[in-house]
């Protein structure tokens, strides 16, 4: 099954623990969507975004990758596309876990996580579950300072 954008449900909630993870965040506006796929229990979810001008399109997300939590900072680079239409978005993967990188466990699956955090994006779109996209595009790319 593939990811989909998604309302977050109080069972889903618990299960994900995502009460402690809001309490962790500084940020009131902690998203109540996400974009998931079950089979692979990977789920990738908006914790806060930017407030002003300069920083909004700068992101940090919690990013569930098979049973560890990755914390993501993404800034929105570029993007288009009205509802209804094909659209394209480019991001710039800036920090992992801080400034620390995947934890050890997740090292030799570096190229696969980044590839689920491509394809979480991919159906996240512009706006998870509000986006309406047709057909969609991301590029990833991943800053110099980014530690794996």
């Amino acid at each position: 099954m593939p990811f989909v954008n998604e309302y977050i449900s109080p069972e889903d909630a618990a299960r994900y623990h995502l009460a402690e993870i809001d309490a962790s965040c500084r940020s009131g506006g902690i998203s109540r969507q996400w974009t998931i796929d079950r089979e692979q229990d990977i789920y990738l979810r908006i914790l806060s975004r930017g407030l002003e001008a300069e920083t909004k399109h700068e992101g940090v997300w919690s990013f569930h990758w098979k049973g560890t939590l990755v914390t993501v900072r993404l800034d929105l680079l570029d993007g288009k596309g009205k509802p209804g239409q094909p659209g394209w978005s480019h991001w710039l993967l800036v920090r992992l876990n801080g400034t620390s990188g995947l934890p050890p466990a997740l090292g030799p699956y570096k190229r696969s996580v980044i590839e689920s955090l491509k394809q979480a994006l991919l159906a996240y779109k512009d706006a998870g579950v509000l986006s309406g996209n047709t057909d969609y595009t991301v590029t990833l790319d991943i800053g110099r300072e980014c530690v794996l």
